[in-house]
């Protein structure tokens, strides 16, 4: 508890070291501690339990989780077609998507500027959309972006989510919510990139019934994931 009074979140190997303790030992007291409400488990670690509108910067996301997000980036990346007019949000699981895509015939929409800039030096074609810059998580987003937004098509839509529960996905920011709620409604077909940290998880804004897009996920014993499956199809990874 120390160790996230700290920082978001905790590493499981950090707290074998610093508590010279077994591995089993310390999944056992983070499992008690999740029983007591203190904290909340996820893959490899644990991190602080949240407000509704509380978010993690662009840094602090980038090293959670990385694994798992390379793996849905790679699974994203298979449901992209030569010709496609695509939308790729801001967030790091959808940078490596971006990482991982090579010079092919598509055209990329992006609310993001480090997207924008590494899309460029790849020679992919890109859209930029403007707007006010929320430094913490490198979207762009207002009535600015949504109008830009209200004149474009895509074939597929990529974004992420804060939050997935059996019924909606939600974020912490509601003018994140409301471009993702647009790029929904002008898209074929919408994939929302999420490790299965996110999964139980609620947030201020709904952007989305889980019906409405395709969740691509890492494998996860959470019951959640059933429930959402009988709703909608999950990619799992």
């Amino acid at each position: 508890m120390d160790q996230l009074s700290q920082a978001d979140f905790v590493t499981l190997d950090h707290l074998v070291s610093i508590l010279k303790s077994s591995e089993s030992t310390v999944r056992r007291d983070l499992d008690e501690l999740e029983a007591e409400h203190k904290l909340h488990r996820i893959h490899g670690g644990a991190e602080k339990l949240h407000s509704l509108q509380e978010e993690l910067s662009v840094q602090q996301k980038a090293i959670k989780n990385v694994q798992e997000k390379k793996l849905i980036a790679h699974a994203a990346k298979e449901r992209i077609c030569q010709g496609d007019v695509i939308f790729i949000e801001a967030g790091t699981t959808n940078e490596l998507l971006v990482d991982c895509l090579n010079r092919i015939d598509i055209t990329v929409v992006t609310n993001s500027i480090h997207h924008a800039i590494k899309l460029s030096e790849k020679g992919i074609p890109t859209v930029m959309i403007g707007g006010n810059v929320k430094i913490s998580t490198d979207a762009n987003v207002g009535p600015i972006a949504l109008q830009q937004l209200n004149q474009l098509n895509f074939d597929r839509a990529f974004l992420g989510a804060n939050g997935a529960d059996c019924d909606n996905l939600t974020t912490p920011d509601i003018y994140e919510g409301a471009i993702k709620e647009m790029v929904i409604a002008n898209s074929k077909e919408t994939f929302v990139l999420a490790d299965s940290s996110k999964l139980g998880k609620i947030y201020f804004a709904k952007f989305a019934k889980v019906e409405e897009v395709t969740l691509i996920i890492n494998r996860s014993s959470n019951a959640i994931v059933n429930t959402i499956k009988e709703k909608t199809k999950v990619i799992e990874v």
